[in-house]
């Protein structure tokens, strides 16, 4: 008897444990559940980052046009050459780009944009896509016009330049694309750009490949970072939010604007030359 009542409180415990625990584990794996599944909705919303290269010596001509050309650095008017400013910013770019993590790299052709994220790629051990739909082109708000015309001319516009070519130092860190070996074909237009109905006509069917490759590298990829120059970067900006962006100024150099996927499909500006937007 004596050792019945002993043994009675300890049965008692055992039973209470055992009552208690499932209803723990239960609780905790919901818990869990949650977290996973709050990180994977994160994960799943397509981001696309753009980031405008460093500070040419192009940039500048404009500002040293105030002095005689003969007093002009050498780097002035150059599209391969750094400015000063330029080679600081490029110092920068890494760190800058390390806050974010990209599971995909395209990059304009043109040597100041590769340049810009070579150190970045050699850091992160990635390799870029060249995407000749990513060079320089003008482009206004009126490419999100609903009244801009549809782009007639005959020639080919897509693949229809010249031929695209890595040097050795550049084949580690950079790839083609097998429908992306030329450039497009650059129309001519007045200077003035009095033509611009017909000018951003002709961008807009650029911008639209852009935006199917986009589309294409979406399936498996998430964070995109893209690469280029400062008006063609306002035309994707416009194109992805169906927005004109008047009053928005030009992206700075190594400047970074940020779109990401809403519910709907469409894509919200998220952040803009480096300063996160307000709700």
């Amino acid at each position: 008897m004596k050792k019945l009542l002993l043994t009675f409180p300890i049965v008692i415990g055992i039973f209470i444990f055992g009552m208690l625990l499932p209803k723990s584990n239960i609780n905790e794996t919901s818990n869990n559940t949650e977290v996973i599944q709050k990180k994977d909705s994160t994960k799943s919303k397509l981001r696309i980052y753009y980031i405008r290269h460093a500070e040419g010596g192009h940039n500048v001509k404009k500002e040293w046009g105030i002095y005689p050309e003969s007093e002009w650095p050498s780097y002035v008017g150059d599209h391969s050459t750094f400015t000063p400013k330029g080679i600081m910013q490029l110092s920068r770019v890494t760190n800058k780009l390390n806050r974010f993590n990209f599971d995909f790299v395209a990059v304009s052709p043109a040597w100041r944009c590769k340049k810009t994220v070579l150190l970045y790629l050699e850091a992160s051990k990635m390799k870029a896509e060249i995407w000749p739909e990513l060079a320089e082109i003008y482009a206004t708000n009126l490419m999100v016009s609903p009244d801009l015309p549809e782009h007639t001319a005959t020639d080919k516009i897509l693949g229809a330049g010249d031929a695209i070519t890595l040097l050795p130092e550049e084949a580690p860190y950079f790839t083609l694309r097998k429908d992306g070996l030329h450039e497009f074909k650059k129309m001519r237009f007045p200077r003035d750009h009095s033509e611009s109905a017909k000018e951003n006509a002709m961008a807009k069917v650029i911008i639209d490949r852009v935006l199917e490759l986009i589309d294409e590298r979406s399936a498996s990829h998430k964070t995109i970072l893209l690469s280029g120059h400062g008006s063609s970067g306002k035309a994707v900006l416009r194109m992805l939010t169906k927005n004109p962006l008047n009053g928005f100024p030009q992206i700075t150099n190594t400047g970074i604007w940020m779109v990401e996927q809403q519910e709907d499909g469409s894509f919200k500006l998220m952040m803009f030359n480096d300063v996160p937007l307000s709700e």
